[in-house]
């Protein structure tokens, strides 16, 4: 599995960066360990993650820099969410918006959503597990680099309570009409009080439609992009 977020964990240590990744997100890694956590200190903190883990779980793999995480925090106050990415530079503007909110319930964190699942969570345990817009890898030679492949899509149906939502967009009606195959097939059912319209969401996350930066792009140029949320029973 890809293991992310060393250089932050060795400057958390009091080691220096690497000439080459001297940066400030680097450096503003330091000042924001309440709310930004490396894959290693999942490991050893997940368990008490949030200030009251109580609250059902809603996980978002690839949070990018943290608009819909940022939106779920504050329109679902009985709900802790988790946002993932692996990249730097997205995971310290999304957890500076956390912090500039005092967000209690909100966390995010630089590690690969599949050492995630696999390694750090328990089997039914989640709420729900949003994946919008990932890499369709849309040339048949690089479908095999797809993240929502029938294993992991198992993964993810494993680590939700019964009941549990996974909410799924794309731009790429291929990869959309692929994926749902999987997801059907590995023990989800299509939420009934839902369907594939642009304003479908869990029943039981409050706000809007949570429109993310790509399908905001996507909307601007008339693209049209896919969605549908799949429920664990």
């Amino acid at each position: 599995m890809r293991k992310v977020g060393t250089i932050i964990d060795n400057l958390r240590k009091g080691e220096k960066a690497p000439d080459r990744h001297e940066n400030p997100y680097l450096k503003e890694a330091l000042g924001l360990s309440d709310f930004l956590l490396t894959q290693n200190e999942l490991h050893e903190k997940y368990a008490s993650l949030f200030t009251d883990m109580t609250k059902p779980i809603v996980i978002e793999v690839g949070c990018y820099m943290g608009k819909t995480v940022l939106e779920l925090v504050e329109n679902n106050k009985d709900k802790n969410i988790l946002g993932l990415d692996i990249t730097y530079k997205r995971v310290v503007k999304a957890a500076r918006k956390l912090k500039r909110n005092s967000s209690e319930n909100g966390r995010i964190a630089i590690c690969d959503g599949k050492s995630f699942l696999s390694e750090i969570v328990p089997d039914n345990s989640l709420l729900g597990i949003c994946i919008f817009f990932p890499d369709p890898w849309p040339k048949d030679r690089h479908e095999k680099n797809r993240l929502l492949k029938s294993d992991f899509i198992k993964l993810l149906h494993a680590k939700l309570v019964p009941g549990g939502f996974f909410w799924f967009k794309t731009d790429h009606e291929p990869y959309f009409l692929e994926t749902q195959k999987f997801v059907l097939s590995s023990g989800f059912t299509p939420d009934d009080a839902n369907d594939s319209s642009p304003l479908a969401k869990p029943r039981n996350i409050r706000g809007d439609s949570y429109e993310t930066a790509f399908q905001k792009l996507f909307t601007a140029k008339g693209v049209p992009f896919y969605q549908r949320v799949f429920l664990k029973h």
